[in-house]
């Protein structure tokens, strides 16, 4: 199989068919620019604006391009990725398990791509929430540096500013659906990846003779739809997380 002969790139009307189903939540999950004139102070570095509006501009860049990330996958999803049932058994002539069995060539090459764009949608959700605590750092002049810890930084000075904006941003580690997203895309950046079987074997806790207990399994897997269903829930978040800076911002 040549995967590169199952690439492909949808028309302009088959994008607006492909993302309807989220249509209205992207739209949410963008900020106005302020109306307003630039000023001596914006060009010497002694006001905000210029910067706050740039990071406005920063984000809903990022949101278009979660946009078009979202819309390749799922063009690719749509185009069919037969695995519900991702693998079966049989005992006919010992026992033999065969994975994928509903697919075809075009299936897996489906299923290529359809990974290929769900990892980078993963990265641009966190860039996404990266640049809300930028929009926060330069709205609230808090002069954090966008260095290792910034978040926490950012986070640590927002407290005696905005209580609530700071309540809402502790809280959001422990939110269903950020727990969801964080795990997924941890996995995929910095383990394996779900959307492929791994080994299937499993080292438990050393014994205490010091032996290590190894099982063996047909291995593991996340469905696309299971994917899909987690990035929904990943925008949805990310609407409710621009609606409480919206109105923090102008």
């Amino acid at each position: 199989m040549d995967i590169y002969d199952y690439a492909k790139y949808p028309s302009k009307e088959d994008w607006i068919e492909i993302c309807k189903e989220k249509a209205s939540a992207f739209e949410k999950i963008g900020l106005e620019i302020p109306n307003t004139q630039n000023t001596l102070l914006d060009l010497f570095g002694l006001n905000n604006g210029m910067e706050l509006n740039y990071w406005i501009r920063e984000f809903n860049n990022k949101a278009f391009d979660l946009t078009t990330n979202y819309t390749l996958l799922k063009s690719y999803y749509d185009a069919g990725i037969p695995d519900v049932e991702w693998y079966k058994s049989s005992e006919q002539n010992g026992v033999t398990i065969q994975y994928f069995p509903h697919f075809k060539e075009e299936h897996r090459a489906n299923l290529y791509w359809f990974g290929f764009y769900m990892e980078s949608f993963y990265t641009r959700a966190e860039s996404l929430i990266d640049a809300v605590y930028h929009l926060i750092n330069v709205k609230f002049d808090l002069t954090v540096e966008p260095k290792l810890s910034f978040r926490r930084n950012v986070l640590n000075k927002l407290e005696t500013v905005d209580k609530n904006l700071f309540d809402y941003l502790k809280a959001l580690p422990q939110n269903v659906k950020f727990k969801k997203m964080n795990e997924h895309r941890n996995n995929i950046v910095h383990n394996f990846r779900p959307n492929q079987v791994d080994s299937g074997i499993e080292i438990k806790e050393k014994q205490p003779d010091g032996t290590a207990v190894r099982t063996l399994s047909v291995g593991n897997y996340t469905t696309s739809t299971e994917f899909l269903n987690v990035i929904h829930e990943s925008i949805d978040l990310l609407v409710e997380i621009t609606d409480e800076i919206r109105n923090k911002i102008k």
